[in-house]
């Protein structure tokens, strides 16, 4: 497939980067200049497009027979304002769906987040694809925002539109700052590792696994056009983040300790954070 991809320089666009190429797909990608680099190693380098949604036109998408849309502002530890969140996540994904439109993409994919279900998820032992969206941060909210104009776009227009809410995904070329790298950097030095009591439960999703489905996603069969459907990715196995952990330090050979309830737990903490990855397509009809 001839592919538009944004996001191909941060984490988990990369590794759709990575493994599209190694299938065989010709994989146009945006970045923001030559020095923009993904943060893994390729099998070989893609069409690249430089310049930003802004700077975008329908006649890049020319040919295009699938737009995968990862790129995102404010994506945790990294920092962003209201405007950015609003002109990136939400202006900016409205746009790149109406060039589509215009340059004739039979389908848009679309990375979503978990962060977009907030308090909703303390109702659910599985969060639903369409579950009520109440996000509790400005990231979450402003994903929130863009998947509802996103699903109103596609279903006006006709366009096949899958929307993937992506749980707790971890691997190579994540930021630093994270969970898993913090832990693995640990282990690899020997040292001990603080954290938290671990005792609340997520799904916890390897990039690479992530990536799959987000690429798969651009052409399974059950999509129709003006009928988006919305998915969760993870695993599918609830972990808690203490067995999570457990799990990890042992693979990494760690010889240091884990040191539980170093740190103390977020007293806001949702305790459990699961996914129910059936795939939903989403009616007309306001969501509940």
């Amino acid at each position: 497939m001839r592919l538009f991809l944004t996001g191909g320089t941060g984490f988990i666009g990369s590794h759709v980067l990575a493994v599209a190429l190694a299938q065989g797909h010709q994989v146009l990608a945006l970045r923001r200049s030559p020095a923009s680099a993904p943060v893994i190693p390729l099998p070989c380098q893609p069409q690249w497009c430089e310049g930003d949604l802004a700077s975008l036109t329908a006649g890049d998408l020319a040919g295009v027979e699938a737009v995968l849309h990862l790129a995102s502002a404010g994506v945790s530890p990294k920092p962003a304002s209201w405007s950015e969140l609003v002109h990136a996540n939400v202006a900016g994904s409205l746009r790149l769906l109406e060039l589509a439109a215009a340059a004739g993409v039979g389908r848009c994919v679309v990375a979503g987040s978990s962060h977009e279900y907030g308090n909703a998820a303390r109702r659910y032992d599985a969060i639903p694809p369409d579950a009520p969206l109440e996000p509790l941060s400005p990231y979450g909210a402003s994903k929130a925002s863009a998947f509802q104009l996103l699903r109103a776009f596609a279903i006006a227009q006709g366009l096949e539109l899958v929307y993937g809410r992506i749980f707790s995904a971890y691997g190579e070329g994540q930021f630093e700052g994270n969970f898993w790298p913090s832990l693995r950097r640990a282990a690899l030095a020997g040292d001990d590792f603080p954290m938290t009591s671990g005792r609340q439960v997520s799904d916890f999703i390897s990039v690479a696994e992530a990536a799959s489905h987000l690429l798969a996603a651009c052409s399974r069969p059950d999509v129709a056009a003006g009928e988006p459907m919305v998915v969760n990715i993870g695993s599918g196995q609830a972990t808690s983040l203490l067995a999570f952990a457990e799990r990890e330090w042992g693979r990494l050979g760690a010889t240091g300790r884990l040191l539980l309830s170093s740190l103390p737990d977020r007293p806001d903490q949702i305790e459990r954070y699961v996914p129910d990855l059936r795939g939903l397509r989403i009616p007309a009809s306001p969501l509940p």
